[in-house]
Order: structure tokens, then C-alpha cells, then sequence
């Protein structure tokens, strides 16, 4: 017997497929010729809580910090016992096993522990699979190889989770054992960084002075119309006497005004993943982060409407491009009125792009004429046709944009103005994203035409105005504007090497550049962190609560920022490749525990 284990029973049944002969469903596992297919789920097991090893270890106590064992011993995650006693017996009676975990470290960990746990001996190949297709699936069985090859990319994930229990477990105590009120308080590297992110910009909101500034602004008129021209200038003016010494060596001069135009087609955004769902469903419905997993979860498993929903991809396959002729018209049928599609290869999206596609791919619908939409509750309805109109959209025309710039040179000072109209907008009478934009001056809408060309213009200074304003506080975070900072954390990182490997972290990765935790693991972050009464909501609104900001008082700098993540990255790609083993990482965090006790405590007595 060929036992094929897979992380999820999405990718069991579709495996299922791809093999000859009849299909027996038997509850846990599905039977096909000499195959058995079953599926774990995600983990199976877990790192066992400290005083689960060692009894005296309950009682929380200064002296016995910092907690480190050379075998962190595993026990089975309470509601997966089921299956791993099915996975079990399969097992002892495997002639040949075959690991289908998704392609990456935690998919290869998950199910390595497994046979680390059973002490499994028996042969094992490696099934990878980053498309659940029929024909991918084909093509990954002739692909197999020896699951020895993949061990060390599965220990960069079993060092990772080592790491970050060793870390929260330790100072998670030593914190709350040694804060005056006595308060129990939590240590995580990716919690205490996005805690930090609050409780910095709520002061640097609360503590914002307003700073007066100018701009330059020169009336043009060409005669049919006025446009206001704004000075270019990288940096914000605040003495307003530089402007006015501008003002003196342009005023009756002879200007070069060269107004050129362009047409450009915006191409739609890409098909959502977790974190870009969660951002639009925050911002057009206020439906929390957790919530929007908690709804794509069902959409998943209870309706199989939408295909796995914690992909951290936009992009999909070229194989899913073929079957769009047979989706998407069964998509179409979710909306009244008449939406025009192309599916020929001469409008393909680039969305779909198998270089693109490296262990899932975006969310999208699954094709599926008998699903029931009425059983949908109103949440789950908003959140499947926001999934199907991004997918739709790719097929839809691009929004066609003329763009008119000028430029006013004068002196070699510069003038600017652009207008955008929009001649076609495409996809956009169908679906228009909400974004959340700061600070973002958008181009004015132009209802007028204007010849290109160049054209001399006389400078008065009556025509010449400074603007006086003011600097505003940046917003407060919402869910959605937090995600995205958690996903672009490296803007704030001072550390310029740091910043560079948070950034090399995520190369490749749309809409990532330095992020912290995954799109699996950001919701329950921020969701813990209200939980855990560090952080309120007021509206769409988060706060940081007195509990926060006197916790970050007193935390060392190192566990406020992103750091943790850019170096141990590093050392879990040598674990991956075979030059560094899992201590190299955990001894590390370990000898940083201990530098951060022995520090506090000097500090403490």
C-alpha cells in the first residue's frame, strides 16, 4: 500500500483525481487502486508547554529562568487526535510514503514531525505540489523525489517555532514576574513589534506640534482656462522668506511652459490574497481581520466556494488561465446586468504567471454550478463576491487614462500640474478598490482639453501666491492600515543592514517589502493583542491602552523592533541550504534571553 499524506483535504481530493480507478471515501482517507490518501490539516502536533516536561516548571519562579531544553518533546494538538490515530496505523502499514506538504518550510515541517515523532523509518518520497490542478498533479506524481533531499528546509521551520516559544515562554514570565503590579504580560517577535507600531504612532499623534509650511502657487492663464501651478520642491518649505526670494528672481521673466499628454491603461489589481482581503473587507465593510479569516475559512471548507484562503500569493497559474473559459462564465452569473469579458491570450492578466506561483496562488472562486448562494450568510455573501469581482476583473478591459503634465520652467525654478481623465474605466464599472490613502496628493480631474506643445509665458508677480499650512497628525491605525504596516514594517527600521534584510526577506513578494508574521498568523496577532487588553478598538479605530504603553516601557529596544525577524531569517536560509544547523538559531535566541534577564535584573536590583 502507497500512503500519501497531504496537509489539507482540498489537496487529498484533488490528488484523488489524478490517480486511476475507483474512489472509496472512508471518513479520514480516501482509498484508490494501491493508494490511501489522508490529510493532517496543519500541524498535528505541538512543542509541549514547559511544566508539561517538567513538573516544577507550573509555577512561574525568577530562578528557574531562562527555560531551555536540548529536546523539546511534542504532544498531539487535543482536536487532531482523530487523525493522527488514523495516520498512525496507515503508516505501520505503508509500503511506500508519500509526504505532500505544500512546498515550503512549514508545509515540509509539519509533516516531517510526524515521522520524527513515530521514530518512521520506512521509505518517503516528496510529492510537491503549488497547483491543485488535474494536470499539475500529474505532472508533480512524475516529479517525486526522495524526501531526504528536503529535510533541512523542513528544520528552518522547526527552528523558527523552537526559537519563538523559547523567546515568548522566557520573557513572557521573566516580565511579568518582574512587574510592580504583577500583571501578566506577553513577549512575542512578532506581537511586541506590532504592539510597538501603536503605541508609537498614538504618541507620536498625541504629541504632534503643528509646523507651518508654504507652497508656491503661479495662476497661468491660456486664456480659455486657469491652472494653478504648485512649485516642485522634494523638501516642505518652512521659512517663508525663501519663497519670496523666488518670487523676486522670477517675477517678470519669460517662462517655457511644455505640456505633453499620454495614454495609459491601468491594468487591474491582482486577485486577492489573505492580507489584501482582509485590508478591503476592513475598509469597505469594518469587518475585523479575524473575521475575514473566520469567513473565508467556512467559504473554504464548509461551501468549497473559494479556493485556500490563507495564500499569500496574488498570482495565479497559467492552468488556471485554461480554465477560465468555464469559470468565469459561471462566475458572471452572481451579478445582473451585462459585463463585458475577454478571455483570448491577447488580454491575458498578468496575474497569471507561473514564476510567480511558488506555494499557493491568489483566492479566487472554485467552479461549482450547484452552490448554493442562499445558504450564505450577509457577511459571507460580501466576502465571496468581493473574491469573484477581483477575479472577474482580470478579464475585463483595463481603465484607459490620458495623463497631461506641465511644466513650467522659469529661471531654473520648476512649476508642475498634472490632470488625469479618464477616457474608459474599463474594469472599474464593475469593481473600484477602496484604499486607504495618507498623505497622497491624486491628480486633479480634467474636464477641459489642452493642446500639447510649448509655449512662452510671461511671469507677473501677481500671479504668484505662498500658501500658508499647517502639518496634520498622521491617522490612527485601523485593522487595515495595521496589516499593511506589519507588511512594511522596514520603513520603520532605523538600521539601514536590518532594513535590507527585512526587504531581501520578501523580494519577489507583491505587496511585501519587510514584514513581519505571515498572512496566516497577522490576524490572530492583532486579535490577541485586543484580547490581551494591550489595544482597544473605538469605531474602526485602534488605540494602545495604558497597559501597552507602560509594558513598552519597560522592554529593551531589541524586542520592540522587527530585528529578531531580519536575523533569524538569515540563519534559517543557511538551516534550509544544509550550512547551519536548528541550535545555530535556537542557542542564539536562548543567549539572548539570557543577556536580556541579566541585563533587566541590574537594572531591577
Amino acid at each position: 500500500m502507497q500512503l500519501i499524506i497531504a496537509e489539507k483535504k482540498e489537496l487529498a481530493e484533488d490528488i484523488s483525481k489524478a490517480i486511476p480507478g475507483t474512489k472509496n471515501n472512508k471518513g479520514l482517507q480516501i482509498e484508490v487502486g494501491d493508494y490511501v490518501i489522508c490529510w493532517v490539516g496543519g500541524h498535528i502536533l505541538k512543542l509541549k508547554d514547559p511544566e508539561d516536561i517538567d513538573p516544577e516548571l507550573k509555577k512561574w519562579q525568577l530562578d528557574k529562568l531562562p527555560i531551555y531544553f536540548e529536546k523539546w518533546e511534542k504532544s498531539i494538538i487535543k482536536n487532531k487526535s482523530s487523525l493522527f490515530k488514523n495516520l498512525k496505523e496507515l503508516i505501520k502499514k505503508a509500503d511506500i510514503i508519500i509526504h505532500a506538504g505544500d512546498p515550503d518550510d512549514e508545509g515540509q515541517y509539519l509533516i516531517d514531525e510526524i515521522f520524527e515523532y513515530l521514530n518512521c523509518k520506512k521509505q518517503v518520497k516528496r510529492l510537491l505540489i503549488n497547483d491543485n490542478s488535474l494536470e499539475a498533479v500529474k505532472r508533480a506524481f512524475n516529479k517525486m523525489e526522495n524526501n531526504n533531499k528536503f529535510i533541512s528546509l523542513g528544520n528552518a521551520a522547526k527552528a523558527r517555532s523552537i526559537a519563538d516559544i523559547v523567546l515568548g515562554i522566557n520573557l513572557s514570565r521573566f516580565f511579568t514576574l518582574t512587574n510592580k503590579d504583577k500583571i501578566t504580560l506577553t513577549v512575542g517577535r512578532v506581537q511586541t513589534p506590532t504592539l510597538a507600531l501603536v503605541v508609537n504612532r498614538d504618541f507620536e499623534i498625541e504629541n504632534h506640534v503643528k509646523e507651518k509650511y508654504y507652497d508656491l502657487m503661479l495662476n497661468v492663464d491660456l486664456k480659455k482656462f486657469v491652472i494653478n501651478f504648485k512649485y516642485y520642491t522634494q523638501e516642505r518649505i518652512t521659512n517663508k522668506e525663501d519663497l519670496e526670494k523666488i518670487i523676486n528672481k522670477i517675477s517678470d521673466k519669460n517662462g517655457i511652459i511644455t505640456i505633453s499628454k499620454k495614454i495609459v491603461n491601468n491594468p487591474p489589481p491582482l486577485p486577492f490574497n489573505l492580507n489584501n482581503l482582509q485590508v478591503e473587507a476592513n475598509n469597505k465593510f469594518g469587518y475585523d481581520v479575524d473575521k475575514v479569516l473566520e469567513i473565508t475559512q467556512a467559504l473554504r471548507d464548509k461551501f468549497r466556494a473559494i479556493t485556500y484562503n490563507r495564500s499569500e500569493c496574488q498570482y495565479l497559474t497559467d492552468e488556471h488561465f485554461k480554465k477560465a473559459p468555464k469559470l468565469v462564465p459561471e462566475a458572471l452569473k452572481r451579478f445582473e446586468g451585462k459585463f463585458k469579458v475577454d478571455l483570448s491570450e491577447e488580454n491575458k492578466s498578468r496575474c497569471f504567471n507561473d514564476k510567480k506561483v511558488k506555494v499557493h496562488y491568489g483566492i479566487i472562486p472554485t467552479y461549482k454550478p450547484e452552490l448554493d448562494f442562499d445558504k450564505f450568510s450577509e457577511e459571507e455573501k460580501n466576502i465571496y463576491l468581493l473574491i469573484v469581482k477581483r477575479y472577474l476583473i482580470q478579464f475585463m478591459e483595463k481603465t484607459k487614462v490620458k495623463k497631461t503634465e506641465l511644466l513650467l520652467e522659469i529661471e531654473d525654478e520648476i512649476f508642475k500640474k498634472n490632470f488625469s481623465t479618464i477616457l474608459d474605466p474599463g474594469y472599474r464599472n464593475f469593481y473600484f478598490e477602496i484604499e486607504e490613502n495618507e498623505n497622497n496628493e491624486e491628480d486633479e480631474e480634467l474636464s477641459f482639453d489642452i493642446p500639447e506643445g510649448k509655449f512662452n509665458f510671461p511671469v507677473k508677480k501677481d500671479d504668484l501666491n505662498i500658501i500658508e499650512k499647517e502639518t496634520k497628525p498622521k491617522s490612527r491605525y485601523t485593522q487595515a492600515s495595521l496589516i499593511k504596516d506589519m507588511n512594511n514594517i522596514a520603513k520603520y527600521v532605523k538600521n539601514e543592514k536590518i532594513k535590507e534584510i527585512l526587504k531581501l526577506k520578501d523580494e519577489g513578494k507583491d505587496g511585501l517589502n519587510g514584514s513581519i508574521g505571515t498572512s496566516a498568523t497577522q490576524a490572530s496577532i492583532i486579535s490577541g493583542l485586543l484580547k490581551r487588553g494591550y489595544l482597544e478598538e473605538k469605531g474602526k479605530n485602534i488605540y494602545s491602552t495604558k497597559l501597552a504603553r507602560d509594558f513598552l516601557k519597560i522592554l529593551p529596544e531589541p524586542l520592540k523592533t522587527p530585528d529578531s525577524t531580519a536575523i533569524w531569517w538569515l540563519i534559517q536560509e543557511e538551516i534550509k541550504i544544509g550550512n547551519a544547523k536548528i541550535e545555530d538559531l535556537t542557542l542564539r535566541v536562548l543567549g539572548e534571553v539570557k543577556n536580556i534577564i541579566n541585563g533587566h535584573n541590574k537594572i531591577i536590583n
